[in-house]
């Protein structure tokens, strides 16, 4: 039985509506839900504890920090109080304060080196290694991010020009 439902069977880019919601993550602290709103260039954030209601959301169409083309992944930082989330149109990643939902930082931008993305789409954090993991589809690879500072730490997996599923470990894994 459904206990709770957000957003409406037809889409639109009102507040508590969507258009292509692709992925979610819980703020269990709080109470909150955060949607990616795909195909309407941001992120909605929803009350848990009473009833799913709007309360806010993260970013608008466009290329400049705190914008958003696209977006596809999103994870929550508890340990850094952020929210990260993958701007695939704009090949980078941006983070927000979980806190006060000001916007943190903007890295990446179009390319295959080591802080370059193309189509990047997932992101997940290993808390025991202290670093976050990022799918870069267009270049074939998962790259590792510092989770402290957000620096480049390693790929894995093939630039563009190689075989797709070439996989190999650094040394420094």
């Amino acid at each position: 039985r459904i206990k709770l439902s957000i957003g409406t069977k037809q889409q639109g880019d009102a507040d508590g509506q969507f258009s292509e919601p692709l992925n979610l993550a819980f703020d269990h602290h709080r109470g909150l839900l955060l949607v990616v709103d795909n195909n309407n260039h941001r992120v909605q954030v929803f009350s848990c504890d009473d009833g799913g209601s709007f309360v806010s959301k993260l970013g608008e169409e466009g290329d400049q920090p705190g914008q958003l083309q696209y977006p596809w992944g999103i994870t929550i930082d508890h340990d850094h109080d952020r929210i990260l989330v993958v701007d695939f149109g704009n090949d980078r990643v941006q983070s927000w304060s979980l806190s006060d939902q000001s916007l943190l930082s903007c890295i990446g931008h179009r390319g295959s080196g080591d802080l370059e993305f193309n189509d990047p789409q997932g992101i997940a954090i290993d808390k025991h290694h202290h670093r976050i993991i990022i799918t870069d589809a267009g270049n074939h690879r998962l790259v590792f991010l510092s989770s402290i500072d957000l620096s480049f730490l390693f790929s894995i997996g093939s630039k563009q020009g190689s075989q797709p599923g070439e996989f190999s470990l650094p040394s420094s894994v």
